[in-house]
């Protein structure tokens, strides 16, 4: 539902349920989500995940275009976790509507009222019987804990009646193309779970709760990304149950990463001389996002690397893939036994 190439605007993508997101046009966008409900003569109003500060004016346009009042009449917030890029607009929030109350775990909780709101109303997922919540209105929501994925304090929220799951940092990625998710959008969610995830055994958790939920879910919407629907969904969820990240590959790959660091050194140098240093710095830049995501390749200021992030052979496999793909037939050439040697 909605028109959903317009991420100007809220986008209704299920009955009550919208888009309220913004960033989606930079390298690692934010999305928020509004859930209005309406049932037993009474009507409410749910924020997920609602953002960092510099989304605040964004966000207001585009919960008000849906919800008369806007952010001041919204009655519950929900947190997946405490970052700044979930819980920024908070005080702002809370300074417009005393009313509103909060969601989240006690170990998200803690953190997050660190920001002026220790007086907000709060409510416990934990003191929540069966996880299950029953509104006003008739509606239930489910939460899902889902510990260090990627804080302890993490967890989902399942909609039952739109059957969307809300999934936080899980499932979520890196240069989403649009607001729904296709097999493309794998690349960027193995980057931003290879850097940001702890381990696969907390994955494994998770991806075993999701697929325990009854109706199972018809989509899934991470706070980064695009949205998860029909077969992707199990697609995704075999892929990342499978996947190495955090302390996986820093344990895998660590007594060889220094060596892979100063090799891959020395064919820089000897890509400068071939392609023109310009070149190369202009290809670098391409690996370092403008301060919304961690670099893959980090560079000291005389040019050298200094870290890889991530699974460092997909690392420097993108790197020199990227500059094949700049360089000339004779250039490629020179190059080519060179990286070859490096991959081994």
């Amino acid at each position: 539902m909605g028109n959903q190439n317009n991420l100007d605007e809220a986008i209704e993508i299920s009955a009550g349920v919208y888009w309220v997101g913004a960033g989606t046009k930079t390298f690692l966008s934010r999305n928020s989500f509004l859930r209005i409900f309406e049932g037993n003569k009474t009507s409410g109003s749910l924020l997920i995940d609602p953002g960092p500060t510099s989304d605040f004016i964004s966000l207001s346009r585009k919960v008000s275009s849906v919800l008369p009042g806007g952010l001041s009449s919204i009655n519950l917030a929900f947190i997946n976790h405490q970052d700044p890029d979930v819980v920024g607009v908070l005080p702002k929030m809370y300074a417009m509507n005393r009313r509103l109350n909060i969601i989240a775990t006690e170990d998200t909780w803690r953190l997050v009222s660190l920001n002026g709101l220790t007086s907000v109303r709060f409510r416990s997922i934990d003191q929540v019987q069966d996880q299950r919540l029953v509104l006003p209105t008739g509606h239930k929501l489910q939460f899902i804990p889902t510990p260090y994925c990627h804080f302890r304090g993490a967890s989902m929220i399942y909609d039952l009646e739109s059957r969307i799951l809300f999934t936080g940092d899980f499932l979520g990625g890196v240069e989403a193309s649009g607001l729904i998710a296709t097999e493309e959008n794998w690349a960027g969610v193995k980057a931003f779970h290879q850097i940001y995830m702890p381990s696969n055994e907390a994955m494994k958790l998770a991806v075993k709760k999701i697929r325990a939920l009854e109706p199972t879910p018809l989509a899934l919407a991470p706070q980064h990304g695009g949205l998860i629907k029909g077969d992707l969904i199990e697609f995704f969820l075999e892929r990342i149950a499978e996947l190495p990240v955090g302390l996986d590959i820093v344990t895998t790959v660590n007594d060889r990463l220094p060596a892979m660091i100063a090799g891959l050194n020395e064919v820089l140098g000897a890509v400068k001389e071939t392609m023109g240093e310009y070149k190369v710095e202009r290809i670098l830049k391409l690996f370092k996002p403008e301060g919304e995501y961690p670099s893959l390749i980090t560079l000291g200021r005389d040019g050298l690397v200094k870290d890889i992030k991530g699974d460092p052979f997909e690392a420097i496999n993108a790197l020199l893939n990227a500059f094949m793909d700049s360089a000339t037939e004779q250039q490629q050439k020179l190059l080519r036994p060179m990286f070859n040697l490096m991959m081994l």
